[in-house]
Parts: C-alpha cells; sequence; structure tokens
C-alpha cells in the first residue's frame, strides 16, 4: 500500500508537467459585440507540452518533477493573473463606456442633474 502512495505524487506531477496554462483573447464576447472597447475580455486555456509528439515526458527524478510542477503551478498563477486583470480593465471600460453599462448610466443621471436649472422663486 505504501508503493501506492509514492506513486500518485509522482502520476500527478507527470500528468501536469506536460501542461501550461496561458492567456488567450476570448473572440466572440457577446457583450463587447454591442458597444465598441479596446480591450477584450480574457480566458485561461491549458496547451499541452508533449515530448516532441511521442506522448511522453522525459521526467526520471524528483528534482525534473519538482521543476515541472514547478513550471505548471507558476504558468498558472501568472497567467491567471494576467487574465484577473484584463478582465477588471475590461469590465471598467465597458461598464464606463457602452449605453447599457452601470457607470455610464449612473454619470448621465449625474449629468442630468447637475444641468437641470433650478426653479427660482418669484418674488
Amino acid at each position: 500500500m505504501s508503493i501506492l502512495n509514492t506513486f500518485r505524487p509522482i502520476a500527478l506531477a507527470f500528468a501536469l508537467s506536460a501542461c501550461v496554462v496561458v492567456p488567450v483573447t476570448d473572440q466572440h464576447d457577446i457583450s463587447s459585440a454591442k458597444c465598441q472597447t479596446y480591450t477584450k475580455s480574457m480566458s485561461l486555456k491549458a496547451l499541452d507540452l508533449t515530448d516532441n509528439g511521442k506522448g511522453r515526458t522525459t521526467c526520471h527524478d524528483e528534482a525534473c518533477l519538482a521543476v515541472a510542477l514547478a513550471v505548471f503551478a507558476g504558468s498558472a498563477i501568472i497567467s491567471g493573473s494576467i487574465v484577473l486583470t484584463g478582465n477588471t480593465v475590461h469590465w471598467l471600460e465597458y461598464q464606463g463606456t457602452c449605453s447599457d453599462g452601470y457607470l455610464y448610466a449612473t454619470r448621465q443621471l449625474f449629468l442630468e442633474s447637475v444641468n437641470t436649472p433650478n426653479p427660482t422663486p418669484a418674488s
């Protein structure tokens, strides 16, 4: 039973070592189709990096497995941060510039209230 417990982390490391996570731009964004924005929404995509198309990796020691696992985790953290930042900027741009955005509607209400003349009492 202890040999089975030893192979679980190694199998997980082999499975993850062939993957790298990268940010990609969503081409068919429904919300951006209504309103032209400079930024686009993003998502994460896992790329399979097998060894020359042979379908297997060539790690045989713990150091190689640790590096492979660190590369996968590092790419997921960095790419996730890029996607989170990009989607936040996209959301802010959409909300501020598109007619059905919350910030745009609030700004319009504010401008209408400022530009409305106050009635003066007749004396």
